[in-house]
């Protein structure tokens, strides 16, 4: 059943972004962006001013391979061993107007989900539910998919300042640091590889009831010993808290035993 919720509600997300894309293309005002259609911490948070700045990082490690020459008999060749998921870094996002302090929580709950900071954690948590989990994968948006920023994160980062209250003491400014990691996913603006130009093998998978990563591995490449290649190139720190309805990328054979004992 949760394996079920979370392709429907990937599968609603891909509409919204279609659908808020395709509204900006015709001319609409759709602001930046971010949401989560996960069902335990669905939630939405607009930016009531669209990022001045936002910069984006990638980390890759890189090695040395040598191949035949018609000169000399051999030469090094550099060879991509582990290229991890892009870094988004959005500095002074601006909110204003009453609702400030709770798109700041519903942003502070996102990145821990068992603090109950959003309201269906609130209710999950008075009913006795257990919601520590990894955190929920989230889509930032701005623009059309593809030709503008769309997508699959995880939020690593969340620096608030309030600047202006009400006479109530009610936050009505506050500005925002915001870190977020990329995660593999079919929504992405870029691809998830440099080399990722139509690769044969490259899919994505839904986690579904009774599944880990060591039975991904084996029912994908014929061994579970790849699970944590899996982990790494999808940002996996904890493999044991990998719940149903996570989507995971799985690179071709090659590229994932590629510098890798098995």
């Amino acid at each position: 059943m949760t394996g079920a919720l979370g392709a429907v509600a990937a599968a609603a997300d891909i509409a919204a972004g279609a659908a808020i894309g395709a509204a900006m293309l015709a001319g609409a005002r759709v602001p930046a962006q971010l949401r989560c259609t996960d069902p335990a911490n669905f939630g939405l948070v607009p930016f009531d001013f669209n990022p001045s700045t936002i910069q984006m990082s990638r980390q890759g490690q890189y090695g040395n391979r040598s191949t035949p020459t018609s000169s000399n008999g051999s030469s090094n060749a550099m060879v991509t061993q582990n290229v991890r998921n892009s870094k988004i870094v959005i500095n002074k996002v601006k909110f204003e107007g009453v609702t400030t302090k709770m798109r700041c929580d519903t942003l502070l709950g996102w990145m821990a989900p068992g603090s109950a900071l959003n309201l269906v954690g609130m209710v999950a948590a008075l009913a006795g539910a257990n919601l520590t989990t990894e955190p929920p994968v989230l889509t930032f948006q701005w623009g059309p998919p593809m030709i503008g920023f769309m997508y699959s994160v995880r939020m690593t980062g969340c620096d608030i300042t309030y600047e202006r209250f009400s006479h109530a003491g009610i936050p009505i400014r506050a500005v925002l640091n915001l870190t977020l990691q990329e995660v593999p996913s079919l929504l992405g603006s870029l691809p998830m590889n440099p080399t990722s130009g139509g690769q044969p093998g490259r899919r994505t998978h839904t986690v579904g009831e009774g599944e880990n990563l060591q039975s991904i591995a084996t029912a994908n490449y014929g061994t579970p010993a790849l699970w944590r290649r899996i982990a790494e190139v999808n940002g996996i720190d904890d493999p044991t808290r990998v719940r149903p309805g996570t989507t995971v990328y799985l690179p071709n054979a090659d590229e994932l035993t590629s510098g890798s004992p098995r």
